[in-house]
């Protein structure tokens, strides 16, 4: 069984394929710093806002 970074490879370079671009280790590496950091930024984005919905602001 594949790993989840196998597969993650597996997925960029098809992304990659798709827009026609030359799969490469540094493109894919590109790819995965450019994913992680949206990634980041959902999870951060939803971990903040959670209190300010569950509380009120003004207590």
């Amino acid at each position: 069984m594949a790993s989840d970074l196998e597969f993650a490879c597996i997925y960029l370079g098809l992304i990659l394929h798709e827009d026609e671009v030359t799969v490469t280790e540094n493109k894919i590496n590109v790819l995965i710093k450019k994913e992680l950091r949206s990634l980041m930024m959902t999870w951060a984005l939803g971990f903040l806002t959670k209190p300010l919905v569950t509380h009120s602001i003004k207590s």
